[in-house]
């Protein structure tokens, strides 16, 4: 389930939580556990955020060094048909 649907839910909960019914020292429990979730959830998402941007920006600099060795393979290669042309 994506962490956004998790968050509403969880925001609906503690709208929900004063007419549930529940005795007030549940009621209280309920809703600093679902908003310590609410906080977890969003650092969380942070987090994977920076480390699957870092992982991109990983593959597009190993993507470049191929490009950049293929290229100079390239080279290579020309000049020795163009030395043994000569």
């Amino acid at each position: 389930m994506p962490k956004n649907r998790i968050i509403i839910i969880l925001g609906v909960l503690i709208a929900l939580l004063p007419v549930l019914g529940f005795p007030r020292l549940w009621e209280s429990f309920f809703q600093v556990v679902t908003g310590l979730s609410i906080v977890l959830l969003s650092i969380w998402a942070s987090i994977d955020k920076r480390l699957s941007l870092k992982a991109k920006a990983q593959r597009r600099q190993i993507h470049k060094r191929r490009e950049a060795e293929i290229e100079a393979q390239r080279e290579a290669e020309k000049q020795v048909l163009q030395e043994e042309s000569l």
